[in-house]
């Protein structure tokens, strides 16, 4: 080989060289601090079926959840096939009579240990039924009904509990973000092939870029949309294809369905409501100033005022303020799990009786009892564990007049 070869091979070996120890440097250095802080890897896993689903075999705290004390007491664990572990036993052959609960967070049992949440004490409240609950936070109608289609012959369930729409109600930027198999699938491609994580050399220069304020977060980008015209992640009319879909389903095979409809805290949603009270009955003036409160209070369902508010003020001519008010910033993150509420609990809930009565299945207002007691919600739409009981001990009324229904005396 020729020296004028020589020199840049050289000069390329120890480029690469250098390379890999800064890598090697690098993996070192964030190991150790990800080992000093503990973190948990996250609970769920992206999939183009499912959009996402609980990760098999974690054991940890889930990110975001309330931990008011002894948090080891709100420890999730999943098995191998991403069921949770108390229920791992409740797969195979049973004599009991097998119900499947699917839905979201409320589901999930957010913010409660486990064995709180409402399919966990219902299961315990009933000594004739196991309770399987596949509930997973964030997911829509949509999610719930590809989840049961995946897990039906799995759990093989003789009863099936259904309760979505907070997520369903959540505003996306465009339609394309709107919740759909495409986009499940081009969420989970993204994440499967985005090697920067892996990269130690990356993640580093990354973050060190971040702190001199030389980069912006992947998070940092935004979207603007309007209020009034802004899609959710579920339209009122795909929520009621989804519930169909999901009555139909357990209808073909037999199964009784039960649909849980929940309802927001009114203590967070009390100006939202008032303000649309007063519009319903023609008071305009009323309605503005209570719309306004719920605006300015900046809290989940502040977006959904804003709609309103900015609706009305287009009635009254005032269209350069209701564009500024319904313009909303959406950062995009929010792409996946959309933003907050830009529909009504009780659009939606409506829209659960209706298919209800069309299906012959039953429905739980657990919503309407526990709006009774704000103290009952941790937060802007989950239960406490008093509020998860008070959701089991409805829906095992209801079972027992499902199960064992009272029998009527034939007339001579």
């Amino acid at each position: 080989m020729t020296p004028r070869l020589m020199t840049p091979l050289i000069s390329l070996a120890f480029a690469l060289a250098g390379l890999l120890a800064l890598e090697g440097l690098s993996r070192a250095l964030l190991t150790a601090e990800a080992d000093l802080a503990s973190t948990n890897p996250d609970w769920y896993q992206y999939t183009p079926e499912l959009g996402w689903e609980r990760r098999p075999h974690f054991k940890g705290l889930v990110a975001g959840e309330l931990h008011r004390h002894e948090p080891a007491r709100y420890l999730r664990e999943f098995d191998e096939q991403g069921f949770f572990a108390v229920d791992s036993p409740q797969i195979g052959s049973t004599t009991h009579t097998r119900i499947l609960a699917i839905g979201d967070s409320n589901t999930f049992g957010w913010g409660v240990p486990t064995r709180s949440a409402y399919p966990e004490v219902l299961d315990d409240l009933r000594a004739d039924a196991d309770v399987i609950n596949l509930g997973v936070s964030g997911y829509s109608s949509l999610q719930g009904y590809a989840s049961l289609v995946k897990y039906f012959d799995r759990v093989r369930p003789d009863v099936v509990i259904a309760s979505f729409s907070f997520n369903d109600r959540r505003v996306v930027p465009s339609d394309s973000a709107a919740d759909s198999h495409e986009k499940f699938t081009r969420e989970a491609q993204l994440h499967r092939f985005d090697f920067r994580e892996k990269i130690y050399l990356y993640r580093g220069l990354e973050r060190l870029l971040m702190r001199l304020h030389l980069l912006r977060s992947r998070g940092d980008g935004h979207a603007t949309v309007d209020a009034r015209t802004a899609p959710t992640r579920v339209s009122p009319e795909q929520y009621r294809a989804n519930l169909t879909r999901i009555a139909r389903f357990c209808r073909d095979r037999h199964v009784p369905l039960i649909f849980v409809a929940f309802q927001d805290n009114p203590a967070h949603s009390e100006h939202l409501r008032a303000g649309l009270a007063h519009q319903r009955a023609g008071r305009p003036e009323q309605a503005e100033a209570e719309l306004r409160i719920a605006v300015n209070m900046e809290n989940w369902f502040s977006d959904l005022a804003r709609k309103h508010l900015a609706m009305l003020l287009e009635q009254r001519g005032a269209a350069e303020e209701a564009t500024l008010t319904a313009s909303l910033t959406l950062p995009a993150w929010k792409l996946t799990h959309g933003g907050r509420p830009l529909r009504l609990d009780s659009e939606y809930n409506d829209i659960v009786r209706a298919v209800a009565r069309e299906y012959g299945a039953t429905v739980v207002e657990a919503g309407q009892v526990l709006a009774q007691d704000a103290s009952l919600y941790l937060d802007l739409a989950h239960p406490d564990e008093r509020g998860h009981r008070i959701v089991a001990t409805l829906l095992n009324t209801a079972l027992d007049s499902l199960l064992h229904p009272p029998q009527v005396a034939a007339q001579p």
